[in-house]
């Protein structure tokens, strides 16, 4: 697998001033209870509120890792102590690895890293990483066609042939998750050129992704990548071969929050979906 292309990154500061004026003792204590009745108010309000449903940001993942992994044989520091693995190890629909030796599963608060790319005229590699501080598994592609999963905690790893497609590889990152992606709406963005805040349209829709004057053929792309926290956010960037590129951040109901571009030339866009 080839190296990354180096990501531009474009940083906002934004910045505010309140200006207090002085009161008397008076007029202190008055708005010193104003304000806690307030507070009290908002915070009844907030308690009464129901909770938002979080996206499933997961669903790919478990319907990728789902399956057996034959010739499965311990590696590191495991196999310099000796112990073999050997078999097969089972991802449950559920999750729940065993098998090989192995045992732990694959859980919805786990962190994930994908990394989809193609060189030239050649096939797509995929890599997955889902890991916390208890498990881990990942899957790999190499240029050759070879697929390998590991399973475990470094340097304790039990490493297993993988004999069928993996799912994510057959089509765009975007593809897996346009489900969320899919969008409409007008965005703040700050112009690098102008360095003004401009309303922006921006869509993603049928694999184009269209910022400004700017458009995105994400089913085209030269590299993509799909990082999920365990607080429940993804992350998507995008390459273009002519070194353009977008990233598209999610916030836990699916909603983009925020988006950096670095178009052609020197156009470059920080756009904030804060309300």
């Amino acid at each position: 697998m080839s190296k990354s292309p180096q990501r531009h990154v474009l940083l906002m500061f934004l910045t505010a001033m309140l200006a207090l004026s002085a009161c008397s003792d008076k007029s202190k204590e008055a708005a010193s209870e104003s304000k806690e009745a307030g507070e009290n108010a908002v915070e009844e309000v907030a308690d009464n509120e129901p909770a938002l449903p979080t996206a499933d940001y997961f669903a790919p993942i478990l319907a990728t890792a789902e399956g057996t992994y034959s010739e499965c044989e311990a590696i590191g520091r495991g196999a310099a102590a000796g112990l073999k693995a050997g078999g097969s190890a089972v991802v449950a629909a559920n999750g729940k690895v065993s098998g090989a030796g192995i045992a732990g599963e694959l859980t919805a608060d786990m962190e994930v890293l994908l990394v989809r790319q193609r060189e030239g005229n050649a096939a797509p590699t995929l890599a997955m990483t889902v890991q916390n501080d208890k498990f881990m598994l990942s899957l790999m592609e190499h240029d050759d066609g070879k697929k390998q999963a590991g399973f475990g905690i470094p340097p304790n790893m039990t490493q297993c042939k993988v004999t069928k497609p993996i799912k994510l590889s057959s089509q765009s990152l975007y593809a897996s998750y346009a489900y969320l992606m899919d969008a409409k709406t007008t965005i703040k963005c700050l112009n690098s050129g102008t360095f003004s805040f401009d309303d922006v349209a921006y869509q993603v829709a049928k694999g184009v992704l269209k910022i400004g004057d700017e458009t995105y053929d994400l089913n085209t792309l030269k590299m993509e990548t799909v990082s999920i926290g365990n607080d429940k956010r993804m992350s998507y960037l995008g390459q273009t071969a002519d070194e353009r590129s977008i990233m598209v951040f999610l916030d836990p109901q699916g909603k983009v929050s925020n988006l950096q571009v670095n178009g052609k030339g020197d156009k470059a866009f920080a756009c904030d979906v804060s309300p």
